[in-house]
């Protein structure tokens, strides 16, 4: 979902630092880490992943430029982060600490923002969820190929990615794809 710039610097009771250049694959916080502040993206992609007991990681959601993450968890004070975000895309963010609970209140214009992504994001995750209960393989790595390759085609999409974002194993996606290809009904952006 692209947003429009937000300006930052109009935020109060909060303190703000700027985080440039930060590389690919770069951690910004760990599943399971307290949460005391959140990002606004300059520039970049950042996806959430999420592991499971067996330590297998699975790509959750992506954000990039002009959108804010991190912020669920600190509406929960004592919850704990439950993915983990990581730099895609050399990114530059704005890292927002907010003083105390007045930050809300301070700034009402950004909690209907973020009360909008919020609504935005639970209506995408409810729709993948039953997207995955009821579709066959071969169209959730389609319809995933499609949305990342022409949502995000600076990123270089592995299959593993693909199968995380399908809900798929790594091989489905690779056979799929190969199948996808030899119909000529590969979606644009890949090999």
């Amino acid at each position: 979902m692209r947003q429009e710039p937000y300006p930052v610097s109009t935020l109060k009771s909060c303190e703000t630092a700027v985080v440039e250049s930060l590389p690919k694959g770069s951690y910004l916080y760990c599943q399971g880490d307290t949460s005391s502040s959140f990002y606004y993206i300059e520039s970049g992609l950042i996806g959430l992943y999420h592991m499971v007991d067996n330590g297998k990681e699975s790509l959750i959601r992506l954000y990039d430029s002009h959108q804010f993450f991190g912020y669920r968890t600190w509406f929960s004070p004592g919850q704990t982060y439950h993915c983990s975000a990581r730099v895609l895309i050399p990114a530059t963010l704005i890292k927002i600490c907010p003083d105390s609970r007045k930050f809300m209140s301070d700034n009402p214009e950004l909690m209907k923002r973020l009360l909008s992504d919020i609504s935005a994001e639970l209506a995408n995750a409810e729709s993948r969820l039953a997207h995955i209960s009821y579709e066959k393989s071969i169209k959730r790595v389609h319809d995933a190929m499609t949305y990342l390759y022409e949502t995000y085609p600076e990123y270089p999409w592995s299959y593993r990615e693909v199968a995380e974002f399908a809900g798929c194993e790594t091989e489905t996606a690779i056979r799929i794809a190969r199948e996808l290809k030899k119909e000529g009904k590969l979606p644009a952006g890949r090999q």
